[in-house]
């Protein structure tokens, strides 16, 4: 597995250096990573690829899992509110409910309220 892992990410590198400024590419590297448990790489990218797409839901919310993953809840649940907003946007009610299920979760986990998070 790994093999078929460390090949997807080359392969994936590739095809962002073909495109450096497609959202995609570094959704796509993000996504590799995280496969290969290569969290903050993960990170790196999907990071990359809301500076580019800041309305990219999906980013958002594996950006919100990842922090969760490495217990940096204040960013987690920001990422995980943005995604379900974004999913709101897009008429996605099944990410939506999961970005909401989560939401939860990481408020119970980190020990933050919905207030807390109002200024940011």
């Amino acid at each position: 597995m790994a093999f078929f892992e460390n090949k997807e990410i080359k392969n994936r590198k590739k095809e962002l250096s073909l495109r450096p400024d497609d959202p995609a590419a570094h959704f796509n590297l993000g996504t590799a990573y995280d496969k290969a448990g290569k969290i903050r790489d993960a990170v790196k990218e999907f990071e990359e690829t809301i500076k580019i797409h800041p309305n990219s839901a999906e980013a958002h919310f594996n950006l919100g899992v990842l922090y969760g993953t490495l217990n940096q809840g204040e960013k987690a649940i920001l990422h995980i509110l943005k995604a379900g907003n974004h999913f709101g946007e897009k008429n996605d009610p099944v990410n939506k409910m999961e970005s909401r299920r989560l939401l939860k979760e990481f408020y119970r986990k980190f020990g933050f309220k919905p207030e807390d998070m109002t200024d940011r």
